[in-house]
């Protein structure tokens, strides 16, 4: 395990927070996700689920830089609810941390 801490620690060190971690192992294993989902898993407010998505998306809203390993974007069955999924850079880096086991 912690060869896969490693790898996240790689992408821009003491830029991504376990919790941030946590969040992408978990959107990487539902495949497609939405805000609450990752709210109601976490315990966090909206707003908080908003800031980790955004800092692990290429969507820089409240950080300098973002991560770019998930893409959001509307719901088509809702299209005021937002949806999240692995980009292909986040897709790559979860193939990545299969191989570590």
């Amino acid at each position: 395990m912690a060869h896969a801490f490693e790898v996240f620690g790689a992408l821009d060190p003491g830029a991504l927070p376990l919790h941030h971690a946590q969040i992408f192992l978990f959107i990487a294993e539902e495949g497609s996700t939405t805000y609450r989902k990752i709210e109601e898993k976490f315990a966090l407010s909206n707003a908080s689920a908003s800031r980790v998505v955004n800092s692990l998306s290429n969507a820089a809203r409240h950080r300098q830089t973002s991560l770019g390993l998930c893409d959001v974007y509307i719901d088509p069955e809702e299209g005021r609810r937002y949806r999240v999924k692995l980009s292909k850079k986040g897709k790559a880096l979860y193939r990545s941390l299969e191989a570590i086991k």
